[in-house]
């Protein structure tokens, strides 16, 4: 049985020189896309949002588990199918049962593949559903992960797929932490199948 589930993680260019260089050669280096972060007041009535809104400024995480302990967090592109799909199926078995939160996406996805899948929305099942399909161990991932990246006050997001599997890594119940080390280390910068 496989959980899934998208995390949400604001868009953070820690580290980048674009607006040093913006501002040293106006002519060679373009604006960037938006201000830095402190320039935009925060929550209230007349907060200023950056062009297109705060959504439209976060990056997104597939995150995925079964009830064997196995974990992946996997950066995607969007919430469109082929981004999902390309996450979610390399990591899953062929004979798994997929529950999710009802997101259209994860439908097509199970009805395209053959999968059985289980939409729990808002969390609550139907009399159909069995009580042992839930989508509490995927939650549970992500809300350690949000405490995991909170001390990184802001991680640069080319760096986010290597802080899910960072964090993967360290939340898979059968390896060690050496054989967890040396499987990341092994790994491609794409490739996040550690579980």
């Amino acid at each position: 049985m496989v959980e899934a589930d998208e995390a949400h993680q604001r868009e953070s260019r820690k580290g980048s020189r674009e607006w040093v260089r913006h501002q040293r050669d106006p002519a060679n280096n373009p604006a960037p896309p938006r201000l830095r972060w402190r320039a935009y007041r925060r929550r209230g009535g007349s907060a200023t949002a950056p062009p297109g809104g705060w959504r439209a400024w976060e990056k997104k995480l597939l995150a995925a588990t079964d009830r064997a302990g196995h974990r992946a967090l996997e950066a995607i592109a969007d919430a469109g199918q082929a981004a999902i799909s390309g996450a979610l199926l390399p990591v899953m078995a062929p004979d798994a049962v997929l529950c999710t939160d009802g997101f259209a996406t994860y439908e097509q996805i199970a009805k395209d593949e053959r999968i059985p899948h289980f939409a729990l929305n808002a969390g609550r099942r139907s009399k159909r559903t069995p009580r042992s399909h839930h989508i509490n161990t995927v939650n549970a991932l992500i809300g350690r992960f949000r405490a995991f990246m909170q001390p990184f006050c802001g991680p640069a997001s080319k760096n986010l797929a290597a802080y899910g599997r960072w964090h993967a890594a360290r939340n898979n119940a059968e390896r060690s932490y050496l054989d967890a080390l040396r499987l990341l280390l092994a790994s491609g910068p794409r490739a996040n199948t550690i579980c």
